[in-house]
């Protein structure tokens, strides 16, 4: 097994700390198609639903969602080299004060300039003389394959009322990775104050889900009415045998369950939900769930004793411990689906809390073998 293996990683943590605290955060690493697009969107609505949001702040939201969205299913380019890691990348992060959309692709390098000829413009106008460029655009603007003249960034900016941060990174076979960032404020009383590391933070978030093999992330309250699309989501993200997937979505549903059931709640919590944290990552060899939720540092030695007792037993163990009822059902049902041993982290946040996070383990093909 490498040293790069995911199996070594302890991820939920570096993305606790990057979420500020466990604020809604979804970060999608992959190929953007129609699919994914509904999945996300989606979830998106799943999470306002459970939020007091003011109704035009979520219309605007999800109109930039769906324009960023759409923006990577149309420009999106490819080059045919596997090795290449050609990975789009959708970020939706609330914040204290306003809502945080970031999208990255591959565009060609010969239709940089262009683009930043565009971008450069919206960000130099005022909301009267975006509306005004808005109709010109419309009247006289040329439209291809890949969309109007530049209309869906002069909407982006009229519904934000803000202006977009963007960079283009260099990559290789004359491509450039494209980062584009946009804050929507959640009341007209917000002033946002530009920060200037915005995309070299993105970069750096990009970089870490990169480098442990990230395909999808998750945080944030946690309900039974988001669960569904979390799973379609990682259903049409992960490509592999049916019968993997099928444990995949089993294993998923017992991680999730267990946070519902047992994850600690801060105050403020509702009793629908709690704060958790999903991640998939996948290599070539594995795939790994992580789970993560809030425990108190009071309860840890006892969680820590079922968690290894279980993680100890052989098979014939595990059932004889399911039928004699005891403690650590979900754990039980875990590792029978996984079929590997798992891995737990306990990351200390204050004196009440720790971040719990389990990492489970599958097996691509039967010649490998986890063991920890």
């Amino acid at each position: 097994m490498s040293e790069n293996s995911i199996v070594l990683d302890n991820i939920a943590y570096p993305l606790y700390k990057h979420t500020k605290g466990g604020r809604l955060e979804y970060a999608y690493r992959g190929i953007v198609d129609s699919t994914i697009v509904e999945h996300i969107l989606a979830l998106a609505e799943a999470n306002f639903s459970d939020t007091k949001e003011q109704i035009l702040v979520r219309k605007r939201v999800y109109f930039i969602m769906v324009e960023a969205l759409q923006n990577i299913t149309r420009h999106q380019d490819v080059y045919d080299d596997p090795d290449f890691d050609q990975s789009a990348l959708f970020i939706l992060k609330r914040k204290e004060k306003s809502y945080s959309i970031t999208s990255a692709n591959l565009i060609f390098d010969h239709a940089i300039e262009s683009l930043r000829e565009k971008i450069d413009k919206v960000n130099g106008m005022d909301a009267d003389q975006l509306k005004e460029y808005a109709k010109q655009v419309l009247s006289n603007g040329t439209f291809s394959n890949k969309g109007g003249a530049g209309l869906g960034l002069i909407e982006m900016a009229r519904k934000s009322g803000s202006k977009f941060q963007y960079e283009f990174v260099p990559a290789k076979y004359g491509m450039s990775m494209f980062y584009l960032n946009l804050e929507i404020p959640m009341s007209k009383d917000v002033t946002l104050v530009r920060d200037s590391n915005r995309i070299t933070k993105i970069r750096q978030y990009r970089s870490l889900l990169q480098q442990c093999s990230v395909a999808l992330m998750y945080s944030g309250t946690l309900t039974q009415s988001n669960l569904k699309n979390l799973l379609s989501i990682l259903a049409k993200q992960i490509s592999t045998t049916k019968l993997l997937k099928a444990r995949v979505n089993n294993l998923m549903i017992e991680m999730l369950q267990n946070i519902l059931r047992f994850g600690d709640r801060r105050e403020g919590d509702t009793e629908k939900g709690c704060f958790g944290m999903f991640v998939v990552s996948e290599d070539k060899k594995f795939l790994k769930l992580t789970s993560a939720n809030l425990i108190k540092n009071t309860n840890i030695e006892y969680t820590t004793q079922i968690l290894d007792i279980v993680n100890n037993a052989n098979k014939d163990q595990r059932a004889e411990m399911y039928h004699d009822d005891s403690p650590g059902k979900g754990f039980i049902a875990i590792a029978n689906k996984s079929r590997n041993k798992y891995t737990y982290f306990f990351d200390k946040i204050d004196d009440k809390f720790s971040l719990y996070s389990l990492n489970v383990f599958l097996t691509k093909s039967d010649e490998h073998n986890i063991t920890i």
